[in-house]
Formats: C-alpha cells, sequence, structure tokens
C-alpha cells in the first residue's frame, strides 16, 4: 500500500470494502489513472470480511437482477487477470418452496430471468436432492435452480479486485479516516483526512454502513442504519458434499452454503436487532459483535428441518456482525442530488458481494460519461429524501428492512414500520371513511376502501388480494358517475423569473410558451433523448409556471432541473409540495357535481381541456387544472394545505347526491393502465424516447432547441427500433403486473413495464415495449401483422395487441 498521502487527484473513492475496490478497478479498466482508495482500518476490515460469500442473480427487480449477474461473469475471470485468488466457483443455488404463493413467486421470477438471459428453471424435489445430499424436502411443494448462481470468497475476490485497480494505476492509503469532504459551488473539490488533505474532483461514497455519515459531511441525505446479521458453520459433517448448490430457503428465512464438507447457515429474519445507534467504534475493525442465540433460533429451527445432520453436528462458531439496511432494502449508487460530482455507492443490504461488481462498473461507467447505459432508478439516490437521514426513521425501519429481502415479494407489498410519517390535511377524515392506506416517499395515501364492516386491511394474493371487489368498485364509480381521489403526495414546484420561459422551453421538449392558464404535458429528455421527468406545466402568470410530478421523484426532477438551469439566467425553482393538497374529481357527472360547488363556468367553451385557473369551491381558490390521469372528464384541484380539509367536506357532503366514490390508488393505477397513461419509472425512463414511448405529441420538434432533440430528429429519420404498445388478455383470470415475457409468432419480442386488471375491459392490461428480433426498425404494420401470447407465471396466454388504448384510443370521454 502507498504511503505518502498525495495532494490532489482526480478522484477520491472512501471505504475499501469490496465495492469500493469494484469501484476503482473499474475507474482504472476504462483509463482513469489518478485514483485515490481511503481506508479508514485496512482493505475489507469493516464488513466485507465477515460475509457468506454467495453470488445469487436474481433481485427484486431487473437493474438489480442485471447488476448481480455481472459479478459471476467478472469473479470467475478475475483470478486470471490479477494472479489473486477469489475462491469463485459456478455452485449453482437452489430454491426451495414451502408453500404455493412462494412458488408462484418463483414461476413469474423465473420468467423474468429468461428476458434477462438467466437460467432459472423448476426441478422435482428428487433432483434438488441429488443435487444437495443431506438435505430434506419435508413440507416442501416445489425447488427452483439456479444453475450459474456462484460462491466466492469475500476478502480473496475483495484483494484481487483492488490488485486489478493498482495494476492499473490506483493508489491505496489504509488507516486513513476522512474527516470532512470540501464542496465549492456545489461542486466537489476535495476531502479532509486524519493524514491530510486531497484536493480532487470527485468523490465516490463507498464507507459503508459509514456511509450515512459520509453523506452528512457534504448535507447528502444516505439513509441507512446497521442491525445485527449472523451466521453459523458447523464442523464438518459425515457425507456431506465440499461443494454443493447454495439453498436458499425464503419460507424459513434460511440461507444455506457449503463449507468444505462442513455447512455455513444464517438469514434474513422478519424482525431483525438493530445496531449501532450511539454510533459506530472508532477501533472497529474485523469486529465481532456478541453472539446471541435468541435472535438466531429462527435459523436454527428451519436448519434442523432442512438438514437434520445438522442437528447432531457441532458447531464451530456463531458469527455476529453489523450490515447496514436501507428504508426499501434495495441500494444506493449514482451522483448525489444538488452536489456536483459527489457519488454513491452504498447501503448494500448484504448483498454487497453479489452486487459490488455491477455497482462497480455503473459508477464507473457514469462518472466516465455522465449516465449508464442501463436504467437504475429503483437504486438511484436520488429516490431518497432529506428527512429519510433522520435517525429514529432509519433505526425503526431496520427492524423490518432486514425480513424484507426474504418475504415474499407480492405486488403491492407495504413496509409496515416507520409508519406514519407523512398524512395529507384528509388522512384523518380517509381513515374514518374506511381508506387502506399505502406509502410512497413517506406519504400515507389511501390504497382502496374498506365497506362497513370490513378491515382495512392488506391481504396480498398473486391473483386477487382482498381489495381486488372494493378497488373494482372505485374503478367503476369514475368510469360510470364521480369518484375523487387525493394526490396531495404529488410533487409540486413553481419556477419564476424574466428568464423562466427560456429556461423551461430548453428543458421541456413541448412547448411550453402557451397563454397563461394552459397546462401543458412534455417530458424533459436528456441528451440521448430518453424521458429524464415526465410533468406538467401551467403558466400562472407570465414569468411563473407551476410543475407537476409524481410524488417519488421530486428529489430527482428537482436535481435534473437545477443542474440545468443556465447560472446567467434569472431563473429560480421551489418545492412547494407540502404547500399545496391536491384533491382530483374525475367522472362522468364530475362536472354536475362541481357546478354546485362554484360559480365558475365548468363548460367546455369555458373551461377547456388543459386549461388551469383559480376557482372558488367553499371558502377557499384552488388553483383547479382540467386534466386526467384516468382517461375521464376531471378536475384536480391544487388547495392551499390549510384550506383543503374544508374543501373535502363540501364535496364530499355535495357528492351524496350524485352517488361519490372515494377512490384509492390502487384503482388510480387500473384506470390509468385501462386509458393507456404512462408511469414514469416503469413505462418510460431515461432508455426510451418520447417517440418509442407512443408520447410523440409530448414533442415539439420545430420550436426552439431543447434537450434531446438532435437525437430525436435522427431518430424520426433511421426509425424506431422498439415501440412501447398495450395488450389485453383473452383469458380472464391471469393478472399482468410488471416484467412478464411477450412472445410473437413464438418470438420473444419484449417484456411487460407495468399491468393491472382492467375492471370495464374484464381482463388484465399490460404495456411493453416490443422489438424485432433481427433488430430492424418497427412500424404499426408488423406490430399487427403477428399473434401475440404472454407468459404468466411459466404460461403462455393468448393476448391482443393495441397501438392505442383499448379503452376510449382517441382519448374523447377526458374531453368532454
Amino acid at each position: 500500500m502507498s504511503s505518502s498521502l498525495p495532494k490532489q487527484a482526480r478522484v477520491v473513492i472512501i471505504g475499501g470494502g469490496i465495492v469500493g475496490c469494484s469501484v476503482a478497478y473499474h475507474l482504472t479498466k476504462i483509463g482513469w489513472k489518478d485514483v485515490v482508495v481511503l481506508e479508514r482500518k485496512t482493505i475489507a476490515s469493516g464488513t466485507t470480511w465477515a460475509a457468506a460469500g454467495l453470488v445469487s442473480q436474481m433481485r427484486q427487480n431487473r437493474q438489480m437482477t442485471n447488476l448481480a449477474k455481472y459479478a459471476t461473469e467478472l469473479y470467475a475471470n478475475l483470478e486470471a487477470e490479477t494472479g489473486v485468488a477469489t475462491g469463485y466457483v459456478d455452485a449453482g443455488s437452489i430454491i426451495v418452496c414451502q408453500t404455493d404463493a412462494r412458488r408462484h413467486e418463483w414461476l413469474r421470477i423465473a420468467t423474468m430471468a429468461k428476458s434477462n438471459g438467466i437460467d432459472v428453471h423448476e426441478i422435482s424435489l428428487k433432483e434438488a436432492l441429488d443435487l444437495a445430499p443431506g438435505m430434506s424436502d419435508k413440507d416442501l411443494v416445489s425447488a427452483f435452480y439456479v444453475p450459474k448462481d456462484g460462491q466466492t470468497n469475500p476478502e480473496d475476490t475483495t484483494q484481487s479486485l483492488i490488485k486489478g485497480a493498482r495494476n492499473g494505476g490506483a493508489v491505496v492509503f489504509e488507516n486513513t479516516k476522512v474527516t470532512d469532504i470540501k464542496i465549492k459551488n456545489g461542486i466537489i473539490c476535495g476531502v479532509q483526512t486524519d493524514s491530510g488533505d486531497i484536493e480532487c474532483e470527485y468523490v465516490v461514497n463507498c464507507a459503508g454502513m459509514w456511509g450515512r455519515y459520509i453523506g452528512q459531511m457534504a448535507n447528502v441525505s444516505v439513509p441507512m442504519h446497521a442491525a445485527e446479521h449472523m451466521h453459523a458453520v458447523t464442523m464438518p459433517i459425515a457425507g456431506m458434499k465440499k461443494v454443493f448448490p447454495s439453498i436458499r430457503d425464503f419460507d424459513g428465512y434460511t440461507y444455506f452454503k457449503s463449507e468444505g464438507g462442513a455447512i455455513l447457515f444464517g438469514g434474513f429474519e422478519p424482525v431483525a436487532k438493530p445496531w449501532g445507534m450511539k454510533g459506530i467504534p472508532d477501533n472497529f475493525q474485523h469486529t465481532q459483535l456478541q453472539e446471541d442465540w435468541d435472535q438466531f433460533e429462527i435459523f436454527v429451527d428451519c436448519a434442523f428441518k432442512r438438514f437434520p445432520d445438522i442437528q447432531n453436528a457441532e458447531m464451530r462458531h456463531l458469527e455476529v456482525v453489523p450490515e447496514s439496511f436501507t428504508p426499501d432494502t434495495a441500494f444506493m449508487i449514482g451522483e448525489a442530488p444538488l452536489v456536483k460530482n459527489f457519488f454513491m455507492a452504498c447501503g448494500m443490504n448484504s448483498v454487497g458481494i453479489a452486487s459490488a461488481a455491477g455497482v462497480g462498473r455503473a459508477v464507473a461507467q457514469w462518472m466516465e460519461q455522465g449516465y449508464t447505459d442501463e436504467e437504475l432508478w429503483p437504486v438511484d439516490v436520488r429516490r431518497y429524501f432529506p428527512w429519510q437521514q433522520n435517525t429514529k426513521y432509519v433505526h425503526d425501519r431496520s427492524v423490518e428492512a432486514v425480513g424484507v429481502l426474504y418475504h415474499k415479494h407480492y405486488p403491492n407489498r407495504q413496509k409496515t414500520t416507520a409508519r406514519p410519517v407523512i398524512l395529507s390535511p384528509v388522512h384523518d377524515r380517509l381513515a374514518a371513511l374506511g381508506a387502506c392506506f399505502s406509502q410512497i416517499a413517506g406519504w400515507e395515501r389511501a390504497d382502496w376502501f374498506a365497506p362497513e364492516g370490513v378491515e382495512p386491511k392488506h391481504e396480498y394474493d398473486w391473483v386477487r388480494p382482498n381489495w381486488f371487489k372494493y378497488q373494482a368498485k372505485e374503478h367503476m364509480a369514475i368510469r360510470e358517475g364521480v369518484g375523487m381521489y387525493d394526490l396531495t403526495s404529488m410533487g409540486k414546484y413553481i419556477v419564476q423569473g424574466r428568464d423562466a420561459k427560456e429556461t423551461l422551453q430548453y428543458l421541456c421538449s413541448n412547448d411550453i410558451d402557451k397563454p397563461v392558464g394552459k397546462v401543458v404535458y412534455t417530458p424533459m429528455l436528456n441528451e440521448r433523448g430518453g424521458f429524464e421527468c415526465d410533468v406538467t406545466v401551467s403558466r400562472i402568470e407570465d414569468n411563473k409556471y407551476f410543475i407537476v410530478t409524481a410524488a417519488g421523484t421530486v428529489i430527482h426532477d428537482l436535481d435534473h432541473m437545477v443542474r440545468r438551469f443556465p447560472s446567467e439566467k434569472h431563473v429560480t425553482i421551489t418545492d412547494v409540495t407540502h404547500g399545496y393538497a391536491m384533491l382530483a374529481v374525475m367522472g362522468p357527472k364530475s362536472r354536475d357535481l362541481l357546478c354546485e360547488l362554484t360559480d365558475e363556468d365548468l363548460s367546455n367553451k369555458a373551461f377547456a381541456f388543459a386549461t388551469s385557473k383559480e376557482i372558488n369551491i367553499s371558502y377557499a381558490r384552488p388553483l383547479t387544472m382540467r386534466m386526467s390521469y384516468v382517461g375521464e372528464l376531471g378536475w384536480e384541484l391544487y388547495i392551499p394545505t390549510n384550506f383543503a380539509a374544508k374543501v373535502f367536506d363540501a364535496i364530499v357532503e355535495t357528492g351524496k347526491k350524485y352517488g361519490l366514490k372515494l377512490v384509492g390508488m390502487q384503482a388510480v393505477n387500473s384506470l390509468r393502465m385501462e386509458t393507456g397513461f404512462r408511469h414514469w419509472e416503469s413505462d418510460i425512463t431515461p432508455s426510451e424516447t418520447p417517440f418509442e414511448a407512443g408520447l410523440g405529441f409530448g414533442v415539439k420538434i420545430d420550436k426552439t432547441d431543447f434537450i434531446g432533440r438532435d437525437t430525436l430528429i435522427s431518430q424520426l429519420e433511421i426509425g424506431l427500433k422498439q415501440k412501447l404498445v398495450m395488450f389485453t388478455l383473452n383469458d380472464p383470470e391471469p393478472m399482468l403486473y410488471s416484467n412478464e415475457s411477450v412472445w410473437r409468432d413464438g418470438e420473444w419480442v419484449g417484456e411487460i413495464t407495468s399491468g393491472a386488471y382492467g375492471h370495464f375491459l374484464g381482463c388484465a392490461v399490460g404495456m411493453a415495449y416490443i422489438a424485432r428480433p433481427d433488430k430492424t426498425t418497427v412500424d404499426d404494420e408488423w406490430i399487427l401483422g403477428g399473434s401475440y401470447e404472454i407468459e404468466v407465471e411459466g404460461r403462455k396466454i393468448s393476448a391482443k395487441v393495441h397501438i392505442k388504448s383499448p379503452y376510449d384510443p382517441d382519448n374523447k370521454r377526458m374531453k368532454m
């Protein structure tokens, strides 16, 4: 290791665990030479050394799966490159299912795996026992095999990565503690350490469970909290194979790994034990915590059942170490919001060994070219909000976050800890009227409404969850009558200044230079023509605009805009999300209802679609927009927060005459799916363009220049290689959620981006980008000329393709 701390470097990587070493390795592989790694103690001495070494590819989403898949490729070949053995073996893995629900989950995962080039297939229980002698199939209903999953030695793999980085020019300083981060004009300019200062252009936070404290040095929210994580190793067991596939018994919360004739086993308990509430000791290095056999008992119970020989085996030791977990049990990567050149790669949730390779590659790529080649929103640090670094919040959520890795990953599965956080001003009223709440970005939102006598509680199922029939009634109320939903959680900004119009024209692909009172739907694109933001822009004064975005993207979108505001322009942006409630009144009878509450003329002529104005309702004057995300006539009321409860009461009281029904987010989602409205993150991402997404009406090529314009012009000339279309299943029973494979004439052409049950249509509805297998351009004739099937839980189901939405394809109803 190097001994003389440099005065300057291009990049400083904080943390010498497997993630930091992977970032260093991948930066040097793309030609970065001036790379410095700072480790507070010694390489891999924090938590990396204690990992079990499982390299499992399948994760909770496509993005994390692709990152983990890369590890099986890199680790298998790393020794040949660096000369340092990693201990990697292609041992494979077996997932055992104790319940039918778990089997349904893994049938769906197997379909997603196929789309990502990973072999996951169901095997017989006899085949499972043949692969793992000594395992019991008692109480099992099914098993799945992943042949290319691996096992590796965590410390050796880390040393191999850092050897490769040093071969590429990186330098490493152990026993060097970072004490501060230096920022000038919002840009990284250096770090302060206990051995001296280093000026630098970039800093990467790879500090593991110290990552939250590193983030605080730059006033960046890096929410995570440590919890005790434990595994035991037996002494060698007679007849046990030295290497067998790792076994994951999710229903028993436990994993098993071969350990040279012994068995290593541990897991992810549903009620975890937080650690480090008073901070992490300065002398923490290869540190083990006190054994806790009571906490470990849940894994022993599963071990005795799954591998009966463990009952008579001597235990070599029980290893208890802390590991950091994030509120949503997904790690954090990417450039920090509002701090240029400060990158994250931490919060690994005990999957750091499997994910480090992909994370290192992605962060290096992001730093080099300003973006990654694949969309990574589920792990983007900008999904988090400043309040989420609250110590009580991350502590309370960590109790549940550990077990999330092994619970049943039902659609719409809700966290139950660290709630509630943010309440809309009508929350108590919704609760009193039967709301069952879901949470996003800390907001409690009515998910569905339970009728009198029914407990408002989620009961999950892959086919028909308990809210299905109640959601259907809410859905049909908006289709046939009138409904109201609370979307106070929507992000809201005010952009103003004498250069506001010019600035937004450059950021937006649509033309926002419209008269006061006009509402414009517009994407904000990146240089590659992909969606960065999906917003509506309302001109409320000549130099003042009201922008609305999704609840979960408030920080992401704010960061995107602020970074692109020219410093010489007179323009400001203010986040006013908490200043306004939003109540949406939708359905064919919405005009009749609202006309009784206001003296404003709500006729088409006086209040046209895509316009806004302040109107009188109750004692308030909400900014009222004639827009719709559910495909029906309706208005969105943006009400100053302190006035919202009274407006809500007035609408509910008057609504009794019209059969007003309160509507939750489940119905809003199924309504938007029937109507074909896209959702950022699922259906439109930084990787897709408006033309591919069928949202070309949100692009005005001939207006002034805007970000992404040149790419879109080129795409128009060359043609589309993929296009978003819609599908309805010809069978009314199966459900579509996401990642189901799409087959055209027997060939794989894409996967579902999002899906829901269309209660008006009477079948599941899904969206998917489809592309020709030969990668040539697609057109409507080719799309409509094929026969389609959607693969659901291993079964191919006949489907009908739609270029436009299957419900009201020309969007006439919301413009009535």
